[in-house]
């Protein structure tokens, strides 16, 4: 090992290493107290008939009683040289804790009692480690047993996966957690897929709930932020009223709830000064765009939630992350889509603080007394890393050698000229990680309008104003603005097109096929009018028009692959599983990532009696889907 420049150091920050070896996934149980419910509400809203919260066929759990119990809840663990973490599949699938085996600090809040309160879609909510959200907030199974997997893998890395299928829209999501040998990331991987027959609308966001006190420090790389419904653009962290909010000790008029604006960074993290350790959550930009930081706040009403939803007046702040700008902001998910993107979180100590971080490490540059100092943590094993410190082409301090997962590296303090110095992490000349002080990828000032925000006016576009209803959920109101602007321009193209579409959603089918129709004389080679029209036919009974209007629809690429896998199964009712499984593969052929094409493919080889191939099929799909119980069936029928 090497050292050059001004002071470098490698600090180790736990009196014994972690010792080497590989990752293990078990299935146990964590004993922790649970405050009970009374009996559950059986007649919850339809989602048809309401422009606010919906539930359907799931009941309200409302009724929370105060009894506290301890239970011996199921719990998955996952856990690496580095990291201890436990997931409850009990309990909506949430990431309960993990643990900093270096530091001995918890990552996530983990509440040490599950304390409940009126907050989640169906009632009853419990604030604690991560909770994945899709396809609505604070999910109808957020608090309720999910679907589970756990996997050593061939690559000597463990995963556990939580998921689920709705019931209202038949959308399914699944989270795989990842912990690899000799890394300090945390790896989440989503898949978002629509299995079901309509477009469904739907957004993601992940909320994990990191412990804080008033010390706590929010670290997100931003001048400015949004407020929910986007109508007020504030600056950061001092914002219009002069207060820093990124010190949760501030938090004193209010919850504070604030979505990234006018920024293209990938990270975002929380720091504890007194500990002097943190975490941070990191994603591609590109991928995962949406961020936001939510703090109940420290005056009374904050104060107030913290002993509501815990027993030893903890507080907790949240930092969420997904695909869209705020939580107000839905899109349509088309039939068989599917989404994936990757997350990852990662412990920080020892540093003093958080100035960047990405999948390789965290870095803190920090200036006092005219003297700057660099902390760095890497995420892995780097056998020949180089770390500088430079300004204006010069190189103030240097270090080259191994890099290790469970130290802290420093460089400096060394005297720093004025300006803006720049860190390079590297290995083998390959850049790793960079920052320059005070330097983010930020919108230009001249984009951003600072204050109350234009808002929107929908009234004078009928298509607009009800699309925008439909993706808040509240169907009826968007049937009623198309059918309602359809009565003055009842040959309008896009109207006819847009209710005939929502009355199949609806079940209205009658409705659906005169206004379809009207829609399909001013195009003929419309797909999606295609597609639409065989439902309503299908659902009316009239399986050959439906296997016309699919035939027609599989000729344009946007539905090809749902019209095949629908023509598909048309073909195995109808008597004829070789033509059946012809169609599905071809679908699969147009869109490999459908699932539930999988399973269809696995039970008609099955039917056909191409059992030895129907195995080594399923082998594969039940890869891909490792917790779907459709495919678990079909290896109980292959024996």
């Amino acid at each position: 090992m090497k050292r050059f420049g001004a002071l470098a150091s490698l600090l180790v920050t736990a009196a014994v290493m972690p010792a080497a070896g590989g990752v293990k996934v078990w299935e146990g149980t964590l004993s922790i107290p649970v405050y009970e419910e009374g009996l559950p509400d059986v007649n919850p809203p339809f989602d048809t008939f309401t422009s606010s919260r919906f539930n359907y066929p799931y009941t309200l759990r409302t009724s929370l009683t105060g009894a506290r119990v301890t239970k011996n809840l199921r719990a998955l663990y996952l856990e690496n040289e580095y990291l201890k973490c436990s997931v409850l599949p009990d309990i909506g699938g949430h990431l309960y804790s993990c643990t900093d085996k270096t530091s001995g600090q918890e990552m996530f809040y983990a509440n040490p009692s599950i304390k409940k309160a009126l907050i989640g879609m169906r009632g009853a909510w419990a604030a604690f480690g991560i909770e994945f959200n899709f396809p609505v907030s604070h999910n109808w199974m957020s608090m309720s047993p999910v679907d589970f997997a756990t996997r050593q893998n061939a690559d000597g890395s463990a995963s556990v996966f939580v998921g689920n299928i709705d019931r209202p829209y038949g959308m399914q999501w699944m989270v795989e957690l990842v912990l690899r040998s000799g890394s300090m990331l945390l790896e989440q991987r989503v898949t978002l897929y629509n299995r079901s027959d309509l477009r469904r609308r739907y957004y993601f966001w992940n909320n994990a709930g990191v412990e804080a006190t008033n010390q706590t420090k929010i670290v997100y790389p931003m001048r400015w932020s949004a407020s929910h419904g986007f109508t007020f653009v504030d600056t950061w962290p001092v914002n219009h009223a002069g207060m820093d909010l990124s010190i949760v000790g501030n938090h004193t008029a209010g919850p504070v709830s604030q979505f990234f604006h006018g920024t293209r960074e990938g990270f975002q993290g929380i720091w504890q000064p007194p500990t002097n350790t943190g975490v941070v959550h990191y994603a591609d930009f590109a991928a995962l765009p949406g961020r936001k930081i939510w703090s109940f706040g420290v005056d009374a009403d904050g104060l107030d939630w913290h002993k509501a939803l815990s027993d030893n007046d903890s507080g907790y702040v949240e930092v969420q992350a997904g695909p869209f700008r705020n939580q107000e902001t839905y899109s349509f998910l088309p039939p068989q889509d599917r989404l994936t993107f990757s997350e990852y979180w990662m412990p920080v100590r020892g540093t003093g603080g958080i100035s960047r971080a990405n999948r390789e490490g965290v870095v803190n540059l920090h200036r006092a007394g005219g003297k700057l100092t660099a902390k760095l943590n890497v995420n892995r094993l780097i056998e020949h890393g180089r770390v500088r410190l430079k300004y204006d082409g010069r190189v103030l301090a240097e270090y080259s050698g191994r890099l290790q997962p469970a130290a802290t590296l420093g460089l400096g303090p060394v005297d720093a000229p004025r300006g803006k110095a720049t860190f390079e992490l590297s290995e083998d000349a390959r850049t790793l990680l960079t920052h320059t002080e005070d330097t983010y990828d930020f919108a230009d000032p001249s984009q951003i309008k600072v204050g109350p925000q234009e808002p929107v006016n929908r009234q004078k576009d009928p298509l607009e104003l009800g699309t925008a209803q439909e993706l808040d959920g509240a169907l009826i109101e968007a049937y009623s603005t198309f059918t309602g602007a359809l009565k003055q321009d009842p040959q309008n193209f896009e109207l006819n097109k847009a209710a005939g579409r929502l009355a199949v959603a609806l079940k209205n089918y009658d409705d659906a096929l005169r206004l379809l129709k009207r829609a399909e004389v001013r195009n003929t080679s419309d797909a999606e009018i295609h597609y639409y029209l065989g439902h309503a036919y299908y659902d009316t009974g009239d399986l050959k028009e439906a296997e016309a209007e699919w035939d027609y629809a599989q000729l344009q690429p946007p539905f090809r692959a749902p019209a095949r896998l629908l023509l598909g199964r048309l073909a195995a009712l109808n008597g004829d599983p070789a033509r059946g499984l012809e169609l599905v593969r071809s679908a699969l052929v147009e869109k490999p990532s459908m699932f539930r094409a999988g399973a269809a493919e696995v039970a008609l080889l099955r039917v056909l009696g191409r059992t030895e191939e129907a195995r080594k099929c399923s082998e594969g799909w039940i890869e891909q889907d490792p917790m779907s119980n459709w495919l678990r069936l079909e290896h109980v029928k292959l024996g």
